[in-house]
């Protein structure tokens, strides 16, 4: 791997350590000619190893941008959240979602792994997600609520 100091030059990992909770690997690079140390994670990424299954039978590769601007249009009352935690919470989506993979992805698996993730963090944003990715739909009843007891 190439130096984040000098582009060209090469590092050694010094230590490495593989994370209890989330397929994530810490490691503490120092590059060779510079002498610095700097740190490094390393987590899977489904867009390299899994396809996407289509409900027309075509495949497509997992986009992690496309995720992270879909979380952060269901935080339409934080704006704080939509900027800064929408690609936290889209990691933490693509990580569940590379550790549970036991048949092919879908974009309906995907949209109902986020709206739990979501659920966890914000109820509102999660039922906005949900709504704007047809998991929950409006039930309307015509008429008056009954007022009487």
């Amino acid at each position: 791997m190439f130096s984040i100091y000098s582009p060209d030059t090469d590092t050694k990992v010094i230590n490495s350590r593989v994370s209890k909770k989330s397929p994530l690997v810490w490691r503490r690079r120092k590059d060779v000619v510079t002498g610095q140390v700097f740190t490094t994670y390393e987590r899977p990424s489904l867009a390299d190893n899994t396809s996407i299954r289509l409900p027309d039978g075509r495949t497509d590769t997992f986009n992690l941008g496309r995720l992270i601007l879909s979380i952060a249009q269901a935080f339409t009352h934080n704006r704080h959240a939509a900027q800064y935690d929408s690609l936290w919470l889209a990691q933490t989506t693509e990580d569940i979602l590379s550790t549970n993979i036991d048949s092919p992805l879908t974009p309906h698996a995907i949209a109902l792994q986020t709206h739990l993730t979501l659920k966890h963090f914000d109820e509102l944003a999660a039922m906005q997600y949900a709504a704007r990715h047809h998991l929950i739909s409006a039930v309307r009843r015509r008429g008056r609520p009954s007022t009487a007891s």
